[in-house]
């Protein structure tokens, strides 16, 4: 394994305090962010209505539109109740582990129409904005994108969403219309409302879908979509170290790296919902640290070759709350806790958005499991963070620190993160301030976005606080099926065999394999047997030699520091 030391003199403390996460407007519209949540904080509330799903996609509009109306008033103390939208999935789960957490009254199911009867004499609204429907979720010239205008408006205005088929209905109510977003351009709905709304968050949501407007509307969100000039300007107007609330169109590095460049990282929660409920009382909430190796019982006397795998994605928060933990692939599978392995993971955005989804995953996890805090705080690119900002390095290093606070919170010691050019020294520079900022940093497992082993299982090594040096070890190895750009990534079989034959050819291995979470891939023993997540993995292991021992990648870590430095890792080990 080749390795890249690094020599690194300490940076001089900031004097000042960068208080980024403060910067929000000052008039009734703010969404007051605490200095180390970066996600809108909702109260727990007395009540939970439910509300079933619209038949059509006006009616939708008018059901989200409404919870988040709702949402709003209830942070403002005008309302003591939150809406919960019909979900079903690992979403029935939390909303038992919900309701038992904040001891609400459940006051029954309510179609949209009665939902909107509820809360008509409430004084929560004050009448509705008219919008096209958006069909064809194919971005293009002639996208129709007046639902994510009039929903970036709702919120100030006080206004329910409808499209004209349900106009009549609303004015029979006694509504009136605020305003008509068919009639607005994307570069007029900017420019109107920039002074107007929340900057600690940004929503990128295709016009198609609904998941994420009520979160929007709450919390007087602007949400766009795409990746041109309209965007680009909202990506610089949203302040740093904000969260990219949704997912965008187009290549993955394109919209990724426009976040990153202005100090704001991806969330992958485009198909998730209730967020609004799901993080009620967040911040007060208890749950089960992430499980964490005691490098005092690791036999690092143990001769011959170790070796990690690592699930990839675990920053997708609408995967991680949505179906990954039931899920017989992944972390319900019946291999787990069989064999050392690694789940990359969002501790940080889930005890924030969903601690009950994090208490569940902490409760379930197998002795021999690394759950590494991944992206980190969201999906990002280090080497391209907050590169477009004058003061970089002040909201690099005040974005570890908020990093590092809530990894002590979680119990996570270990971080993994996707880069672009993952030894460049623009990544090397943050890994730097992330070993200077987390305490008890475990170390860092790096991936390419392009190939994810081409980092070709380099270790950079840089210096915490108390000069110990901690190692970002990049994939040498990638499972990812038909995807292939050398011996060391692709298929089972070829990846199996090129990690024995490097252990044949060097003295000792420390290595590890990132494996693509949505490749299916063919049991080498048995082609008919075809499977994506924890089994190719198990495939992997059964055609290694006897003496290359699977650990988890937290263990790796140690024994990574030790054969660097062992006088050094055992003092780190002792405190």
């Amino acid at each position: 394994m080749n390795t890249i030391q690094i020599s690194f003199t300490l940076i001089l403390t900031l004097s000042l305090t960068f208080l980024i996460a403060c910067q929000g407007q000052t008039d009734e519209n703010t969404v007051t962010f605490s200095d180390d949540n970066w996600w809108p904080e909702q109260p727990v509330p007395n009540v939970l209505v439910t509300a079933k799903q619209g038949d059509t996609h006006g009616e939708d509009a008018l059901l989200h539109s409404i919870a988040g109306l709702v949402a709003k008033a209830q942070k403002k103390g005008d309302l003591d109740e939150l809406v919960w939208i019909e979900t079903g999935g690992m979403y029935t789960q939390w909303y038992s582990k919900l309701v038992n957490r904040i001891g609400a009254e459940e006051q029954g199911v309510f179609d949209v129409w009665q939902l909107l009867d509820r809360y008509q004499d409430e004084g929560i609204i004050d009448g509705y904005i008219l919008y096209n429907p958006e069909y064809d979720d194919n971005l293009r010239p002639d996208m129709d994108f007046s639902y994510n205008i009039a929903v970036s408006y709702a919120g100030v205005e006080n206004a329910i969403v409808i499209d004209e088929s349900l106009e009549s209905e609303i004015q029979d109510r006694g509504y009136s219309m605020i305003l008509d977003a068919r009639e607005i351009s994307r570069d007029d709905y900017f420019e109107d409302l920039k002074d107007r709304i929340n900057r600690d968050l940004i929503v990128t949501m295709d016009p198609v879908a609904h998941n994420n407007m009520d979160l929007a509307i709450a919390n007087n969100a602007i949400v766009t979509y795409g990746t041109d000039e309209v965007t680009e300007r909202m990506m610089e107007w949203t302040n740093p170290i904000s969260p990219v609330v949704g997912w965008n169109t187009g290549g993955e590095d394109v919209f990724t790296g426009q976040a990153a460049e202005y100090g704001l990282f991806i969330t992958a929660t485009d198909h998730n919902r209730n967020l609004l409920a799901l993080s009620a009382g967040a911040g007060e909430a208890e749950y089960q640290k992430v499980k964490s190796v005691d490098p005092q019982t690791i036999d690092f006397n143990m001769q011959g070759h170790f070796h990690s795998f690592v699930l990839s994605d675990g920053d997708n928060m609408q995967w991680t709350i949505g179906s990954f933990l039931g899920s017989e692939d992944f972390w319900a599978n019946s291999a787990h806790g069989d064999f050392p392995v690694g789940f990359s993971y969002p501790p940080i955005n889930q005890s924030m958005m969903s601690p009950d989804v994090l208490d569940e995953m902490s409760r379930t996890t197998p002795e021999q499991t690394t759950v590494m805090e991944y992206g980190p705080g969201g999906y990002l690119y280090p080497d391209k963070f907050a590169i477009r900002r004058e003061n970089q390095e002040e909201i690099q290093r005040e974005f570890a620190r908020i990093l590092n606070r809530h990894m002590q919170r979680t119990g996570t010691t270990v971080i993994g993160f996707i880069g672009i050019d993952i030894r460049s020294q623009e990544s090397i520079d943050a890994y730097e301030i992330y070993a200077e900022e987390i305490e008890n940093l475990t170390g860092m497992f790096g991936v390419e976005y392009e190939p994810y082993h081409g980092g070709e299982g380099d270790i950079i090594w840089v210096q915490n606080r108390q000069g110990h040096e901690i190692p970002v070890i990049t994939a040498r190895y990638s499972l990812w099926a038909d995807h292939g750009y050398d011996h060391r990534g692709g298929e089972v079989g070829m990846v199996a065999d090129a990690i024995n034959q490097d252990a044949v050819n060097e003295e000792q291995v420390m290595d590890w394999t990132i494996v693509h979470a949505w490749s299916y891939f063919e049991n080498p023993s048995d082609p008919n047997e075809v499977e994506r997540g924890l089994y190719p993995m198990k495939w992997t292991i059964n055609h290694l030699n006897d003496d290359i021992h699977i650990v988890s990648p937290e263990e790796l870590l140690w024994r990574v520091r030790m054969k660097n430095n062992q006088q050094q890792t055992m003092d780190a080990i002792a405190n």
